[in-house]
């Protein structure tokens, strides 16, 4: 009799959790359909939670068990408070994160989630969209997507994109009940130019530039020492600490060297980038559901083409209360050619 050996290890058939408006339920319905075609279990909470189960830890506990978050992105899911806790919950389990667009339409409420994602369009073709979540879920599928791949390292290219002045806020939200904004711009640096000029042609040098941030001091209100470190651990913290200057913006500096394509709806007064000094003061209406947010900068500082340090006087206003603070950047210029 001979020895069989032992029986061959059947591989795990990957998971992807379905993150849906109740509105395109059978659409999700139609995608758990094509993924498990392709070997991947599809799961969306109306049809896979069973009855008498508590339907938010079912939740959670679906996200931890799969291999990646699957949005359905249209109007409504753009508005849906469930839909923005899956993606939080998705990105605190480091998940794949892949967002479909079931239509044309921009990210307003789920602006600052789906920033820097890889957009997949379902209208653009079923099969094409399909093909292309599976070669995100699959290693070595698809050049620059690996499984564990998360939303930051999803950006389509090689090279940073400007981060927004909107999704910088919303990581300071509800620290202690309060609402902390943290502004961290993306200025940059000039010769001396124009002596007469608000703003010297060709300041600064575009291409990829690195910051580093500090939270001086809170000025408004006053907290605990525990509440005071746990603001400045999420205001300094940069995962992503390079950014990209494109040559327009570099060119000529104005409020799109804070705001890029006015997400934050950022108004811009009294600035002037000259001589080696820096100021002016930005006014900006943040992305969120809240109708009285409100966020304030002065900036004060000097550069030079390739390295700039400014001090900034920041206040978050809110609906829960308002919070203003001090805080120092440094940023330096790491490397050409130009981005975008």
């Amino acid at each position: 009799m001979t020895d069989a050996g032992p029986p061959p290890i059947t591989p795990k058939r990957l998971s992807a959790f379905i993150s849906h408006h109740s509105s395109q339920v059978e659409t999700a319905r139609r995608l758990k359909r094509l993924l498990a075609a392709r070997g991947i279990d599809g799961w969306l909470a109306p049809d896979d939670i069973a009855a008498g189960t508590a339907f938010d830890q079912s939740i959670v506990d679906q996200i931890d068990r799969s291999d990646a978050i699957v949005l359905l992105f249209c109007p409504q899911s753009d508005q849906s408070r469930h839909v923005k806790r899956e993606l939080m919950l998705g990105e605190d389990s480091n998940k794949i994160i892949l967002p479909v667009r079931l239509e044309d339409v921009r990210a307003q409420g789920l602006a600052y989630w789906l920033k820097d994602y890889q957009w997949i369009d379902w209208f653009a073709g079923e099969e094409a969209a399909v093909e292309r979540i599976v070669a995100a879920m699959s290693p070595g599928a698809e050049p620059g997507v690996s499984r564990g791949t998360t939303a930051r390292q999803m950006a389509a290219g090689p090279a940073p994109r400007r981060k927004r002045l909107w999704m910088l806020i919303a990581a300071g939200i509800a620290l202690a009940g309060l609402v902390g904004g943290g502004i961290w711009w993306q200025s940059r640096r000039p010769d001396a130019g124009d002596p007469g000029a608000a703003v010297a042609d060709n300041p600064i040098e575009s291409g990829i530039w690195t910051s580093k941030r500090e939270v001086v001091e809170i000025l408004f209100p006053e907290m605990a020492p525990e509440f005071v470190a746990q603001f400045k651990q999420v205001l300094e913290t940069d995962p992503d600490p390079e950014d990209c200057i494109a040559p327009k913006v570099a060119a000529k500096p104005d409020v799109l060297l804070f705001d890029p394509d006015h997400e934050a709806k950022c108004t811009i007064g009294a600035f002037k980038m000259n001589g080696g000094r820096i100021s002016g003061y930005l006014n900006c209406k943040p992305a969120g559901d809240d109708p009285n947010a409100n966020l304030q900068i002065t900036m004060r500082g000097t550069y030079t083409r390739t390295s700039m340090e400014f001090d900034n006087v920041v206040t978050m206003q809110s609906s829960q209360g308002m919070v203003r603070f001090r805080s120092h950047e440094t940023q330096r210029w790491l490397r050409g050619p130009a981005c975008s």
